[in-house]
């Protein structure tokens, strides 16, 4: 007899909550490909006509903005999503209600301080409006972030990916048309309203859920008191956010802050498939609670397949960078190519971790992965602090190199609670990754574009040629998915 599924997906069975869930990622993949193309694509306009100084001072505003979005959320979007039952119309109203209160908070503290405080610390008069319009921006997560959990609820991705592209195109369309106009900052400003504004409005539209204010003070307290946990855990997170922007920003200077996080954005835009991997994983891996060997089975045969894909993606794009850097980006850029050589190596780790981090809290063990982020963070700070001064914006993927040290704590949590990996493949595969990246990258440095075109295609053929464990792994991986897709 099939197992039947409560909640919003009540009368279906668990072969079509699997099936939902495939094209779930199948949609979310969709849509970072779609997402990426853009922030990409208006992201070269952007460097060009505005330069690193200019993005230095928008990225404090999307560090401040991203912050008080997940401050907004209070926890509350991954609280509904959990309820064993579907949501009741009160549970909303509560809801809304802290958010929306919550929201004006946060954009009366950034007039009455962040604003005018950023803008005194920096030097410059203009990051006021900046950081005012990313709180405006961030106060409309409290209209969006609801309506859009329940979308994810329901697994109607499809609408998911509508907004959050809604989303991308509003800020890149308004950046974009003002950079090229010459309303320099004002673009950006518009842009992280519109940001807020016209999603929130098309979250609405979709789910006809608006907000809606409660006076049950008693349950407004409880829903808050409950999500506090999961606003403590995101502290760490913000701590480790803040630091570039603090410590480089200040020391280095907001040139040298522009350089570094315009580096992380481009790196970053390739985790988009980490991020459904671990999406889709810390999902599936559920479905294993009971057998051991299944699970840890699962991990490795989704790490393997990971590793295969990063290192040549993110690695390969790195060692070319000291070519396409001033190509695409101009001359005022160029230095950017020592960060992203670096930041590849960090950032490569990083995606590989998610899935490891996906199997701890699909086990509950959340206190492993919150060790983690404090040890990363204290490391993270302590080396930028020291390094910033001589590094510049190298001093961030210096850190984030070092902070990755704190991974053990990962690997030794997963390896004492759920099996044992084997990581020697890994590791091989991983310094062999670097060594073909540094070759390449001081070889295309030299005006030499044959060298890195010979060697990566050589390094993933002996990478799959070489490891039985990988390919089994690739194989299994693509069996099963095309064994879900009929």
């Amino acid at each position: 007899m099939s197992k039947k599924i409560n909640g919003d997906l009540a009368g279906l069975d668990v072969s079509s909550v699997k099936a939902l869930a495939l094209k779930g990622g199948k949609l979310l993949l969709l849509r970072h490909v779609l997402g990426f193309s853009i922030n990409f694509s208006c992201g070269i306009v952007l460097a060009r006509f505005l330069g690193p100084e200019v993005l230095g001072l928008y990225f404090i505003s999307y560090t401040l903005l991203i912050i008080l979005r997940q401050f907004i959320d209070f926890g509350i979007g991954t609280h509904l999503i959990r309820l064993p039952l579907s949501p009741t119309p009160g549970d909303f109203k509560t809801a809304f209600t802290v958010q929306q209160f919550l929201g004006v908070v946060s954009v009366i503290v950034v007039i009455a301080f962040v604003g005018p405080f950023a803008s005194k610390w920096y030097g410059h008069g203009e990051l006021f409006f900046l950081t005012l319009s990313a709180g405006i921006g961030a106060y409309f997560n409290s209209w969006q972030s609801i309506p859009l959990s329940q979308l994810e609820r329901k697994m109607e991705y499809n609408k998911v990916g509508i907004i959050e592209i809604v989303e991308i195109l509003a800020f890149n369309l308004a950046a974009v048309i003002g950079a090229v106009i010459g309303m320099g900052i004002w673009g950006l400003v518009v842009g992280n309203i519109l940001r807020g504004l016209i999603p929130a409005f098309m979250a609405v539209l979709l789910t006809g859920l608006r907000p809606t204010f409660s006076r049950d003070k008693k349950a407004v307290s409880s829903l808050a008191h409950e999500t506090l946990p999961l606003v403590g855990s995101n502290l760490v997170l913000w701590l480790i956010m803040f630091a570039p922007t603090i410590l480089v920003g200040t020391f280095a200077g907001i040139k040298a802050l522009g350089i570094a996080q315009l580096a992380y954005s481009i790196l970053g835009s390739t985790m988009f498939i980490a991020t459904i991997f671990q999406r889709v994983s810390l999902t599936s891996l559920a479905k294993f609670q009971d057998n051991m060997e299944n699970f840890n089975r699962a991990v490795q045969q989704v790490l393997y397949l990971l590793f295969v894909i990063y290192i040549p993606l993110t690695m390969g794009v790195a060692s070319l960078s000291p070519w396409w850097v001033p190509l695409i980006y101009g001359a005022e850029w160029a230095e950017m190519d020592k960060v992203i050589l670096v930041a590849a190596i960090p950032v490569t780790a990083s995606a590989l971790l998610l899935i490891i981090l996906s199997a701890l809290l699909s086990k509950g063990l959340a206190s492993i992965v919150f060790r983690q982020n404090i040890t990363h963070a204290v490391i993270y700070w302590i080396v930028m602090g020291v390094t910033v001064a001589a590094f510049g914006a190298l001093s961030v993927p210096v850190a984030h190199l070092a902070a990755m040290s704190a991974a053990y704590i990962f690997i030794a949590g997963y390896a004492r609670c759920c099996g044992h990996i084997d990581y020697k493949p890994l590791f091989a595969g991983f310094l062999a990754g670097i060594v073909t990246m540094m070759l390449s990258w001081f070889a295309v440095k030299r005006g030499n574009l044959l060298i890195p075109f010979l060697l990566w295609p050589a390094f993933s053929l002996l990478l799959f040629v070489s490891s039985a464990s990988v390919r089994q792994s690739a194989a299994i991986f693509f069996y099963n998915v095309r064994g879900d897709s009929r």
